[in-house]
């Protein structure tokens, strides 16, 4: 029997900067081992993420300022973010290691 259970603890790999503003903008692909990310916003953010060209909008995932979220990923992903509301912002999203 497998455990599919994510460990508590993470090694940090790269981290990227991601603008959040009023339109989608999407960080560069994930490495070949990112399996974990995490994500900060310093707003209300859109979310979207897939392994081609995603783009955030008013129906994706909602990830609340200043909250961390813990998302599982397959290598290549991006993740695209775009402001809720009429104030810019960044998100800082880390790729994670077991």
């Amino acid at each position: 029997m497998s455990d599919n259970k994510s460990p508590t603890t993470f090694k940090i790999g790269s981290t990227q900067t991601v603008a959040v503003g009023s339109t989608s903008a999407a960080s560069s692909a994930f490495g070949s081992q990112t399996r974990e990310i995490r994500i900060v916003t310093t707003v209300d953010a859109y979310v979207e993420m897939n392994a081609t060209s995603p783009t955030a909008s008013s129906s994706s995932l909602i990830v609340p300022a200043f909250t961390p979220e813990y998302f599982r990923v397959t290598p290549s992903t991006k993740v695209a973010v775009l402001r809720v509301g009429s104030t810019d912002g960044t998100s800082r999203v880390s790729e994670l290691t077991q």
